[in-house]
Order: structure tokens, then sequence, then C-alpha cells
């Protein structure tokens, strides 16, 4: 029985790779786990590969370890230097319209208010004309090596104010302040004179209608183009609107957004 153990060991041990080795490659510029996918799909079934901080251990034969490093030795060059420029272009427009029990009229941006009874000695008739628009845009820049994300980010502290009443049901208002920050997460990669980008995206926003709300978006996208050229990542148009009817008062509003992204990669000597 012993020597059928000892045949069996013999012929598992005859069965496995006479060429297999395990060596540890260091990398010089790029994590293990950046080309870990790549290592791993050069080794394929032939072998294993883990990924150790700047160390690749691999476990495969001879020859598919050497092709391997011919492998890593294009990926892991030294990172190109990058100027990464992001240009936004943002607009957004509001109008309100509608009528009231209190004799007040609005068409378009234009309103027509009659009081009620005299005021000073005399009737009151207001006419006021409203209209609501902003542009917001510009060019960010940022130096960032290839393969490392970057962040790009502007923005400002709003204030904003809440209404509420006390235990002994007098009205106060509180104000806070809030971050609104706009910004984006870049990273990219060169492959010959192209480029690829993958962006994650933040953009709040006070609302045009209601400057007591803030409006968030989150965006993740991946694009490619050449390098030194600009490169669309895409737009956003809104528009939003609102009606509130009842026996004695209508009133609507109407509000529009846009919004443009682009992106250039430049590479710096």
């Amino acid at each position: 029985m012993t020597v059928r153990r000892h045949l069996a060991a013999l012929a598992l041990a005859v069965c496995l790779p006479l060429h297999a080795a395990t060596e540890v490659i260091p990398l010089q510029y790029r994590m293990a786990e950046d080309v870990l996918p790549v290592a791993q799909s050069v080794i394929g079934e032939q072998g294993r590969v883990n990924a150790y901080g700047n160390q690749l251990i691999v476990n495969a034969p001879q020859a598919a370890i050497t092709e391997l490093r011919q492998v890593l030795e294009q990926l892991d060059s030294e990172p190109k230097r990058l100027l990464i420029s992001v240009d936004t272009q943002d607009s957004a427009a509001g109008n309100a319209s509608g009528y009231s029990v209190d004799g007040s009229i609005r068409a378009g941006d234009v309103e027509f208010e009659t009081g009620r009874g005299e005021r000073h000695g005399r009737d009151q008739v207001r006419i006021i004309r409203r209209s609501t628009s902003s542009q917001e845009g510009g060019i960010q820049q940022i130096q960032t090596s290839e393969g490392y994300p970057a962040l790009i980010q502007v923005g400002q502290s709003v204030p904003l104010t809440t209404s509420g009443t006390d235990g002994y049901g007098r009205i106060y208002q509180q104000t806070q302040y809030r971050d609104v920050t706009r910004g984006f997460y870049v990273t990219a990669n060169l492959i010959g004179d192209r480029v690829q980008i993958t962006v994650s995206s933040n953009r709040d926003r006070v609302n045009q209608m209601n400057p007591n709300v803030i409006e968030t978006q989150l965006a993740d996208t991946r694009v490619s183009g050449r390098v030194g050229e600009w490169i669309s990542l895409g737009g956003i148009d809104e528009s939003a609107s609102s009606q509130h009817d009842g026996t004695l008062r209508r009133y609507s509003t109407q509000g529009q957004q846009d919004l443009s992204l682009r992106l250039k990669v430049d590479v710096l000597e």
C-alpha cells in the first residue's frame, strides 16, 4: 500500500508543468493593481498572477513569464505630464405668468398690479417687468500625470434661509451656509496619438425658482479622442414647469437650463 502511494505521488508530480517557475516582477512607474488585468490575460490558464504593491508575483512556465515581461516593458513606462482643460458653458432662464384675486395680472415677463383701496391718498397701480437669466462658464486647467486622477473644482458658500415656529408660537428665520460646487475627477491615458478619458463629475446649483433648494447632478462617463483636440462630454438641456390652480388664484412658473461640457488633453514636454 505504501508503494502505491509513492507511485501516485510520483505520477502527480510528473503531471505538473515541468518548467513552472515563480518570479517577482517589480514595476517602476505603475501600481501592480493597474496592470493586473493585462498580466492575467497574458498568462491565461498557464499559471497565476497576483498583485502586491508595485510588484507582480507570477507562477507560470518560463516562456509565459518572458512574454509578460515584454508586455510590461511597454506598459511600465514613465507617465507623461498632461495639461487637462475643461470648458463649461452654463445658462439658465426663468419666467412666470398668472393672475390672482388681489388684482395683480402677470403675462410673460410683465406684471400689472392694481392696489386695493387708497394708499397715501390715491389708488395704487404698478407695472413690474420681470425676467431672470444667467450665464456661467469658462475654462479650467490642471496639470497631472498620465493614469492618475485629477480634480478640477470650483464653488462658493451660499446662504439658505429656513423658517419655523418656536415653542411660543413665534415665527423665526434661520440662515445656514451650504457649499455649492462644480467639479470633475479626470483620469487620462495615452494610446499613441489618442487619449482615453474617464470623467466623474458633480454639479451643484441653486434652483432658479427657489433659492433655498440646491440641485445636485452626478455623472460618470468614458470618452476618447485625439490629443490636443476638444472632446465633447455631452450636454444637459433641462426645462421645468409648475402650475397651481385654486378657486381664487392661478399661478405658473417655467425654467430652462442648458449645460455643455468639453475637454482637451495636451502633453507637456
